[in-house]
């Protein structure tokens, strides 16, 4: 029996729809003024494998240091066309952890619905399709990480799975329109 994208869908499509913010106004206020960072470090791993473990990918993940993360949905239909920004998130450097230990934890949200919901449902329903973005900021301050995913989750508009913009004129913005 052939199949097509016609044929009927056995669950409901309503599981993954997300609201996103597309807003170039953010985008273009975006800026890296006063933080110890190079930008043009980002790299990127798969995060779950097929069979739903963690990828091999995520232990290229720096151990020494701190930085950001973003989770991404990346669709493969067309390459190279693009991704969805899930989830803007900061890991900082202390003793036992890293940007690696961070971004690695997340495994355990998988199987916990309550604590952390959204996170739950990209994994349970995206993370065969999810990468992890992710950039060291290795000398950089635990205040200066922290300002970068603030800066990050503004200039999207709040991200589907983040909770909460700290910027209050963004997020005044954003509320006015949710």
């Amino acid at each position: 029996m052939t199949t097509s994208i016609y044929d009927p869908i056995n669950y409901d499509l309503k599981t993954f729809e997300w609201e996103f913010i597309l807003c170039p106004d953010l985008w273009n206020k975006f800026h890296t003024k006063g933080i110890n960072v190079d930008f043009s470090n980002w790299t990127h791993a798969k995060m779950l494998d097929d069979s739903g473990e963690l990828s091999d990918e995520t232990k290229t993940i720096p151990n020494t240091c701190g930085g950001i993360y973003v989770y991404a949905v990346v669709p493969t239909v067309i390459p190279e066309c693009g991704c969805y920004i899930m989830y803007v998130g900061k890991a900082t450097k202390s003793e036992g952890y890293s940007l690696r230990e961070r971004v690695r934890s997340y495994k355990r949200n998988i199987d916990d619905p309550i604590k952390r919901p959204k996170i739950h449902r990209m994994f349970k329903y995206l993370g065969t399709h999810l990468y992890v973005y992710y950039m060291p900021m290795d000398g950089a301050s635990e205040e200066e990480i922290e300002e970068m995913e603030n800066r990050l989750i503004a200039a999207y508009g709040l991200p589907p799975c983040n909770v909460e913009i700290k910027d209050p004129v963004v997020k005044a913005a954003v509320k006015a329109f949710r």
